[in-house]
């Protein structure tokens, strides 16, 4: 029997994809409908899938595989639909209305129609007692025990099932939010407790409430959810590691992300960098935009300098987010989007989706509006039988009738038209994401390459390549599995930051020696519990500093090994190289302010390598299925398009348009103009 299979599962919003690689390095791919009554459900189907692909039963797999990544949407959907469970605030006597007003900014500052954006927890759930800590962290007023259990009773009172407790400076002195911990642990045993100076001990009352509020929300749902799967897992014979993708864009263990769940808020979009970094690795890049579009969203992500971006100042439907996280953009195009009118009567496609169910019209399965995988398939893109290899037969003329329907009739176009319009909008929407994600970062994406990933990207890739006028694309063979297959190329990673403001020039260097042995040893504690050896464990320290009188702070890296002032000088140099690379300037004769420093653990996981495919001439007429009529904007209309059978090519093949590779899970779309080559693993990239 073949062992030691290493699987990654990714769980989205309309597919739930699973690769298993075992120690040969032979991979063998699933995707399978999500069943959002129930992941595990949508899970374990694919781990099915995946054992009958390797001619196993489920329980013979599951007892040979020795590695699960699993990256899950459970967290970002709780948030995103408020299905969470009944959440308090406790907080410092006159700020439980911190996370309402926010930063007294609004997101979108020119919309004058964008409406307040509701809290999770509101204001009769949100109690206040009295304490407070000054800007050092010493204690100016004790904290009143009496305020604690009387806000504690009424939490209890309302049947609250969560609570966040995020008090004034606490970062600094968290001995106030652990007594109150203590506190609610004697009156309400029942109900589970975040303290913000665990889940983000820095500074920021907005941003720390915010994020401890997203802990407590979303807690005892993926607790419930991981012992879930855990035990199902068990039951069919799982002994292995369970392993979890963490917003950060690094995993960890189930028992270790379990006591943090902040950090799986974004825990299934965080695993596409892995693929993108592999993907520019092999052809020598190391600017490569990302994007993933799969049935319900499309997202986008910078790589720059062979590294994925981060951020602390994520958005999650309206709720900050401030945790180490990918810096990743979504928005709602995917091959379930569905196109609509607005009140001007303009077309538009997305965010709205027809998910896994009822799914696009030409599913059959009770779907009536029309979005992108219907247009496509009338297009002639996709054919009604070879989706997912055949397993989902669609249904042209109920795509067709959807279209007609609810967009060329209101048009007063004929169905082909209509379908193209709704093509060519989705791709301007994915086209505009990227270009506003990489401009707002300073960089201009032509200076990128695009990688793609999701089922659905191929069969939009090089339009939205057009639409950008960039002129290099890889399309991964693994394109369909992008995320799950990423997952199988991440290392252990948790980050640990402690808050310490000072000028450069009055810094405290036995002080910042005191935090890192800290860290370092927090870090240390949790890579063991892991399993890690100590040979395999790597620290990368960094820093938050900003030019006097700033606002905002660059974080940049600075040297591990002894805390010198030589060291610190070279975060400070590097601190000035990132500034003028980000704004335009810099002023090193500026005071700098230091504002908290940041540890990153890492553990070092095996990594797969890619298999080879066999090699052949420029000709990929031995992979040839035969010809179907394709819509393409370039003519106007049908003509007559070579297809291709994507598992038959060889490495070397060049692929003229117009032309469609038809994959078991994904389809590539060549239009008249365009030349793709096939590289020696099966990935497309291409060529002038």
């Amino acid at each position: 029997m073949q062992m030691g299979f290493r699987v990654g599962l990714d769980c989205g919003g309309t597919f739930t994809d699973g690769v298993a690689v075992d120690e040969r390095g032979a991979m063998v791919t699933a995707k399978v409908p999500t069943t959002p009554e129930d992941l595990t459900l949508g899970i374990m189907n694919d781990l099915a899938l995946l054992a009958q692909r390797n001619n196993l039963s489920l329980k013979e797999f599951l007892r040979a595989t020795t590695l699960i990544v699993h990256g899950t949407t459970y967290g970002i959907n709780l948030l995103i639909t408020r299905t969470g469970p009944k959440t308090g605030l406790i907080a410092t006597r006159g700020h439980r209305d911190a996370i309402e007003f926010r930063r007294v900014i609004k997101e979108d500052m020119f919309n004058w129609r964008m409406p307040c954006p509701k809290p999770l927890v509101p204001r009769r759930l949100r109690t206040e007692v009295e304490e407070r800590l000054g800007i050092g962290g010493q204690v100016k007023v004790p904290l009143d025990e009496n305020s604690v259990r009387q806000a504690v009773a009424h939490l209890k009172k309302q049947e609250v099932k969560s609570i966040a407790v995020s008090l004034l400076f606490s970062f600094l002195n968290p001995a106030h939010e652990r007594r109150v911990a203590e506190i609610i642990k004697e009156d309400y045993p029942e109900a589970h407790v975040s303290l913000s100076s665990t889940v983000l001990p820095a500074i920021g009352e907005f941003e720390r409430t915010s994020t401890a509020i997203i802990d407590a929300y979303i807690a005892l749902g993926i607790e419930k959810y991981l012992n879930s799967l855990h035990l199902l897992l068990e039951k069919d014979g799982f002994k292995g590691e369970l392993l979890l993708m963490q917003s950060n864009g690094g995993v960890g263990s189930w028992q270790v992300v379990t006591d943090a769940p902040a950090t799986l808020a974004i825990s299934g979009l965080a695993a596409a960098p892995s693929s993108a970094i592999l993907m520019g690795r092999l052809h020598g890049e190391d600017k490569v935009i990302s994007m993933d579009m799969g049935g319900t969203s499309f997202e986008c992500l910078i790589i720059d300098k062979g590294n994925y971006l981060t951020t602390t100042e994520s958005l999650i439907s309206d709720l900050r987010y401030s945790l180490p996280s990918i810096d990743i953009h979504t928005i709602g195009a995917g091959g379930g989007s569905i196109a609509w009118f607005d009140t001007a009567d303009i077309l538009r496609v997305g965010p709205r989706s027809a998910a896994a169910s009822p799914g696009p019209a030409c599913y059959g399965r009770g779907g009536g509006e029309a979005t992108v995988t219907d247009a496509d398939v009338v297009l002639g893109y996709i054919s009604p039988d070879f989706f997912l290899g055949g397993e989902i037969p669609l249904r042209k003329e109920l795509a067709e009738k959807a279209i007609k329907e609810k967009v060329a009739d209101r048009l007063g176009v004929s169905v082909v038209e209509g379908a193209a319009a709704i093509h060519r909008i989705i791709n301007a929407a994915m086209a505009a994401n990227i270009s506003s994600t990489v401009n707002k970062r300073g960089y201009d994406y032509r200076d990128f390459c695009l990688c793609a990933g999701g089922s659905a990207s191929p069969t939009h890739a090089i339009g939205i390549m057009r639409e950008l006028d960039m002129k290099r694309l890889f399309i991964t063979k693994f394109a369909p599995f992008y995320s799950a297959f990423g997952m199988l190329g991440v290392d252990l990673k948790h980050d640990y930051t402690r808050f310490y403001y000072a000028q450069r020039q009055g810094l405290d260097l036995q002080r910042v020696r005191k935090l890192y042995d800290e860290m370092e040893a927090e870090a240390d504690q949790t890579l063991a519990r892991e399993g890690v050896p100590r040979d395999k464990r790597k620290f990368v320290r960094s820093m938050d500093l900003r030019y006097y009188g700033q606002f905002n702070e660059v974080e940049v890296e600075w040297p591990t090994g002894a805390v010198t002032d030589e060291a610190i000088s070279a975060g400070v140099a590097n601190f000035h190289a990132k500034h003028k690379e980000l704004y335009g300037y810099s002023n090193e004769k500026y005071p700098i302010e230091l504002m908290s420093f940041k540890l990153s653990a890492r553990g070092a996981m095996p990594h797969i390598e890619l298999t080879k495919i066999g090699q052949g001439d420029r000709s990929p007429s031995a992979a040839l299925k035969g010809v179907r009529d394709a819509y393409f904007e370039d003519t106007r209309g049908f003509v007559e398009t070579r297809i291709y059978d994507g598992d038959r090519l060889l490495g070397g093949n060049i692929l003229e348009g117009p032309c469609i590779v038809e994959e078991r899970a994904t389809t590539i779309v060549v239009p008249p103009g365009f030349k793709i080559k096939v590289d020696e693993y099966g990935n497309c990239f291409t060529i002038v």
